[in-house]
C-alpha cells in the first residue's frame, strides 16, 4: 500500500466513523480499531472547538450537550473542505435555518447569521478608509461618477426576529429574552479603532449601502433613493455619505 493509499484510508475511516483502514497505524499493543478512534476522536473534538469558537452564544444558549450534538449533525452533513479552521461553520446558519428540530425556532438561524458577521469583523481585510478631508477635495463635476467601496468587514443581511437583543443577553449571561417577531435591516461592520459595531438601518439606507457593494457610483446611489420615495434625496444622500465616513463603513 503506497504512502497515499494508506492516508486516504485514514482519512476516509476518520471522516466515516469506520473501520476501513487495512493496515494498524504503528506497531504497539493498541489496536487499529482503538488508533482509529482516537485520531477521530480528536478530529471531532477540534471542529466542535472551532463551532464553540465561532458561535460563543449559540452555545450559551443551548448547552453543552445540544450544542455538541449541533456540532456532531452539521459535522456529518458540512466536513470542513477549508485548509483553515476559521471557516469551519460558514454554513450553520442555513444550516439551523431547513434542518429540524432547529427550524422550528428561526431565530437559532439568525443567531448564527448574526455571530458569523460579527466573526467576520475580527478578520476581514483592512482597507483604507475615505475621510470628511479627501471628499471635500472632491470636484463638484466628478461626483456623480465617484464610486464608493464598502469597507471589506461590512455585512448587511435583513432579521425577522429580536435577535440581537437575544445576543446581546447571551453574551452578557442574563436570561435570554422570549422570541419576538422584529422585522429590520441591520449592519456589522468593525470600525476604525477595530472594534465591531452593528446598527439597525432604515429601509433607504439599507438600499444605499446595497448598490454602493454592488458597485454603484454616487449618480445610482442617488437614484437608488429616489425609489425610495423619500424626502430631498440630495439632503439625505450627503447625511448618509458622511454618517458612513464617520463611522468607517466606506
Amino acid at each position: 500500500m503506497s504512502l497515499y493509499e494508506w492516508q486516504r484510508e485514514l482519512q476516509d475511516s476518520i471522516l466515516s466513523g469506520s473501520d476501513l483502514i487495512a493496515q494498524p497505524l504503528a506497531q504497539g499493543s493498541i489496536s487499529r480499531e482503538r488508533e482509529i478512534h482516537v485520531y477521530a476522536e480528536a478530529y471531532w473534538l477540534r471542529l466542535a472547538e472551532a463551532l464553540h469558537s465561532n458561535y460563543p452564544a449559540l452555545h450559551q444558549l443551548l448547552g453543552d450537550e445540544d450544542f455538541a450534538s449541533l456540532a456532531r449533525a452539521y459535522l456529518s452533513e458540512y466536513p470542513s473542505q477549508h485548509p483553515s479552521i476559521r471557516w469551519f461553520g460558514a454554513q450553520l446558519g442555513d444550516f439551523l435555518a431547513r434542518v429540524a428540530p432547529y427550524a422550528d425556532l428561526p431565530i437559532m438561524a439568525e443567531l448564527a447569521h448574526f455571530e458569523w458577521a460579527l466573526r467576520h469583523t475580527v478578520d476581514a481585510a483592512d482597507a483604507k478608509r475615505l475621510s470628511l478631508a479627501e471628499l471635500q477635495n472632491i470636484a463638484p463635476q466628478d461626483w456623480a461618477t465617484l464610486a464608493l467601496c464598502a469597507h471589506p468587514s461590512l455585512t448587511l443581511f435583513e432579521l425577522q426576529w429580536n435577535t440581537p437583543q437575544l445576543w446581546q443577553a447571551l453574551t452578557a449571561g442574563e436570561s435570554p429574552p422570549a422570541p419576538l417577531p422584529q422585522s429590520m435591516a441591520w449592519l456589522v461592520w468593525r470600525q476604525a479603532d477595530l472594534i465591531s459595531a452593528w446598527r439597525s438601518s432604515e429601509a433607504a439606507e439599507m438600499a444605499a449601502l446595497k448598490a454602493v457593494t454592488a458597485g454603484c457610483d454616487f449618480a445610482q446611489v442617488c437614484e437608488v433613493l429616489m425609489q425610495q420615495q423619500v424626502d430631498n434625496v440630495p439632503l439625505l444622500a450627503a447625511q448618509l455619505l458622511r454618517s458612513w465616513i464617520e463611522q468607517g463603513i466606506v
